[in-house]
């Protein structure tokens, strides 16, 4: 019996939910030629947005299409050997005459890439060490994508992630290249909004009004519930209403973490019974004491006012004015000035997130478990 509440891979069709008129919009976008910035609150399933649009016809017969998350990478180095290996594996099922073509591009690195001498299959043998010239390799990248014999769609995730890198120019080298092409067209992704922003709004910015802005909102409740009970129905198990609504609730609408809690309540459902509320609050305490150890690591790599505050915020849900005389007061913090300085590295962090309700921001923890697990422990 298949699990329809995928939280690994990439999630096939007929367990994809809704998002019709984003990926209707998305595909306008592409087709009118755009680049896009893409940016939503995280685990609200911009990844599985992007390869849906992948999927669909339009985009599925006439591009070739690429996708890297650079979160994980510190420096331009790392950067390049994410992009080669991306389009490398994604060339390799489609035979010797794309690859070769692939190969023959990327000169800097021709002795690490290729075929395996005794078994003939192809080989990536790329080591960061391998990369001497990033910026040489970057432009043989950027070339090879604008030579290939179909558009290009690339999507960079994380992309606000080059603004840590230790090289200063990477933001303008970047702009630089893709200004300049036409046969590739980029989806930057990310879910930190406010250095994002920063790199597209702001006019001493190289990528300043350089694309289609799109941010992605929740799918609505009476969407999101439908489906789950549509879903499990469809599965052979049953789920009550309630059920369905408490879980979206809990994490308002946060695909992922949605997804998560009911996977793991259709996991554990006895037999013949409907999933309940219970079993929603069962399946939450069950992620939480999994992730119970890796959650007291970040805690612990934190200092006192960094702690405090994220724990401030935590106990509140969602909290504005965290730098009132009130909201200081009340969770017992050290002073407004601390606090302020403690959102700004727990944001850079990724610890926490926020939302402008148009007269201030309301910040709250970004992974919600977390949220949950702090409130639970603290």
């Amino acid at each position: 019996m298949t699990n329809p509440f995928f939280i690994t891979g990439i999630i096939p069709e007929p367990y994809f939910c809704d998002r019709e008129k984003e990926t209707q919009q998305l595909v306008r976008i592409i087709e009118n030629k755009a680049h896009i910035l893409l940016t939503s609150a995280r685990r609200m399933g911009k990844t599985q947005l992007i390869y849906h649009v992948y999927e669909q016809p339009a985009i599925k017969s006439d591009f070739l299409t690429f996708y890297v998350d650079i979160f994980p990478t510190t420096s331009l180095h790392e950067m390049v050997l994410f992009l080669s290996k991306e389009i490398y594996s994604n060339l390799v099922p489609k035979g010797k005459k794309a690859l070769n073509f692939f190969l023959s591009t990327i000169k800097s690195l021709t002795g690490s890439l290729g075929y395996d001498p005794v078994t003939g299959m192809p080989s990536f043998d790329v080591k960061l060490g391998d990369i001497h010239n990033p910026e040489l390799t970057l432009q043989e990248i950027f070339g090879y994508l604008e030579k290939a014999d179909k558009p290009c769609i690339f999507a960079i995730d994380e992309f606000q992630q080059i603004t840590h890198y230790p090289e200063k120019n990477v933001e303008a080298l970047l702009r630089t290249y893709i200004q300049r092409m036409n046969n590739c067209l980029f989806i930057f992704a990310g879910s930190n909004r406010h250095i994002l922003e920063s790199m597209f709004n702001s006019t001493a910015r190289p990528f300043y009004n350089s694309t289609e802005q799109f941010h992605l909102e929740r799918i609505s409740k009476e969407v999101y519930t439908s489906f789950a009970l549509q879903q499990t129905t469809d599965a052979g198990k049953s789920l009550t209403p309630e059920a369905a609504s408490l879980a979206y609730d809990l994490f308002e609408g946060h695909t992922y973490y949605v997804h998560h809690i009911l996977h793991n309540a259709f996991a554990n459902a006895v037999p013949q019974k409907a999933m309940d509320e219970e079993d929603i609050r069962k399946a939450l305490d069950e992620v939480l004491d999994t992730r119970s150890r890796s959650f007291s690591n970040i805690m612990n790599k934190l200092n006192f006012k960094q702690k405090e505050t994220l724990v401030a915020i935590a106990k509140e849900g969602k909290a504005s004015g965290v730098t009132s005389v009130a909201f200081v007061k009340k969770h017992a913090l050290s002073s407004a000035s601390s606090v302020q300085y403690a959102i700004t590295t727990l944001l850079e962090g990724q610890l926490l997130t926020y939302e402008d309700d148009g007269k201030t921001k309301v910040y709250s923890v970004a992974d919600r478990f977390l949220g949950y697990w702090i409130r639970k422990n603290y």
